[in-house]
């Protein structure tokens, strides 16, 4: 399939209402054509690394959704897929780009993907960085490397930006369903000093929402909000 076949297939397979909604969610700067995430995912099949890397960036939202499900979940060992991952990563400029497009880990690799997915916190560009929390937050809350998530979060240098920040609350408010004690810990402690006021806040009101949160528990994250 080519590009041109590919852009006038998400066309006919369009929604005005969908795209209308979809794209003051979405929040980007590239046009939107109103196709679902998983009409996206079922083309995606169609196409390789090799071809979605040579589609132009940023010129209709869906394909640039479409080349992140393509390399995030391509069959290649690590070495030549994170390359791929760190490449794609760098030009993601919306959320609903970067959290569609985790990457599901092998047990025979989680250790490599870890330590990829940690050296992506630091990053000057905000959505690097994201890509980095919601692939750590997809794989890596459990208890043997919740400590190591919680201390990588205090490499982060982007703080401030809104979809860094709601990334963070996010995945904090994640442990606390999976990794409830660390998590409570970390809360009463260094994430304090780790997590800006903002962050903090809403993982907290996170937890509340979250219906894997126990009643007591939603209680105690009210002791804790900075004011």
């Amino acid at each position: 399939m080519t590009y041109d076949i590919l852009v006038q297939t998400l066309q006919e397979n369009s929604n005005k209402q969908f795209d209308k909604f979809n794209s003051k969610i979405v929040n980007s700067g590239v046009q939107t054509i109103g196709c679902t995430v998983p009409f996206v995912r079922k083309l995606a099949k169609n196409f390789s690394v090799a071809e979605v890397e040579d589609f132009p960036l940023h010129q209709y939202f869906e394909v640039d959704l479409l080349r992140g499900i393509v390399v995030s979940t391509s069959k290649r060992p690590f070495e030549e897929k994170s390359t791929h991952l760190l490449q794609f990563a760098e030009t993601i400029e919306n959320w609903a780009v970067c959290d569609c497009s985790t990457v599901k880990v092998s047990k025979s690799e989680r250790s490599q993907y870890f330590d990829f997915f940690v050296s992506l916190l630091p990053s000057e560009k905000p959505f690097v960085c994201r890509y980095g929390v919601v692939n750590l937050m997809s794989n890596y809350l459990d208890e043997e490397h919740i400590d190591q998530v919680f201390d990588a979060l205090a490499t982060i240098t982007q703080w401030g930006h809104y979809y860094v920040d709601m990334g963070v609350a996010w995945l904090v408010a994640t442990a606390m369903a999976k990794c409830r004690d660390k998590t409570v810990a970390y809360m009463e402690n260094e994430g304090k000093q780790a997590l800006n006021k903002f962050t903090y806040n809403k993982a907290l009101q996170k937890m509340r929402e979250s219906y894997r949160v126990s009643p007591d528990d939603k209680q105690w994250t009210y002791t804790l909000k900075i004011q």
